[in-house]
């Protein structure tokens, strides 16, 4: 069969900021997904950017289209648009816009795509983000999957119920980015939803 490419596009918790090698959530997407599907041509693209925001993704997400011409795009966004620094933060109206023209953008060119919310933080004092402002921008993401008829992962939900007893272990040191369980956490929820994806787009092939 021709390829099947996907693209995961967002900011550092997509890129895999300070992670262990190969233990970021594209890693283990690209092995499992090796080891499921031997005999496909599927390629997966990382293009997580540290520090970008939504405005930034809309930015580039012509270039990324044209580039890699994917047939599934994974999206996460939000958690630098959420922050207090004015170097990153974007209005959540803006936002709102921002994954819009993107979702649209995105469709228009043949994609599907799946939306992932931001992962909870554990807050300091004076806080880069706080989890009650991650979760009005989290809305907009549900939002969003909700009018295009998307497949959302909720990772905020997914990472606040593996965490029940305790985040800490499932982040760094920084309270922010995801641990190597963290990201354990993060593949399986992405897995299970993205996993039927594939194999009705090999179907469709």
């Amino acid at each position: 069969m021709d390829s099947l490419r996907i693209v995961c596009i967002g900011d550092s918790i997509t890129f895999g900021y300070c992670a262990d090698y190969g233990k970021d959530y594209v890693s283990l997407f690209k092995a499992q997904v090796q080891k499921d599907f031997p005999n496909n041509n599927i390629i997966i693209r990382n293009r997580g950017v540290n520090g970008e925001n939504s405005r930034n993704g809309l930015n580039r997400i012509d270039n990324e289209l044209e580039c890699y011409n994917p047939n599934l795009v994974i999206m996460l966004f939000g958690s630098n648009d959420a922050a207090y620094s004015e170097y990153y933060h974007v209005g959540i109206e803006e936002f709102s816009y921002n994954y819009d023209k993107i979702i649209e953008k995105t469709l228009a060119a043949g994609s599907n795509m799946v939306l992932i919310t931001t992962t909870p933080v554990i807050e300091e004092e004076p806080p880069f983000v706080e989890n009650s402002v991650l979760e009005k921008y989290n809305d907009v993401i549900k939002e969003k999957a909700e009018k295009y008829s998307l497949p959302l992962i909720d990772m905020y939900e997914v990472f606040n119920e593996a965490g029940k007893d305790g985040i800490a272990p499932l982040l760094q040191w920084d309270g922010e980015h995801i641990s190597t369980k963290g990201y354990e956490v993060f593949f399986e929820a992405i897995y299970k939803t993205v996993k039927p994806i594939i194999e009705k787009m090999i179907e469709n092939k």
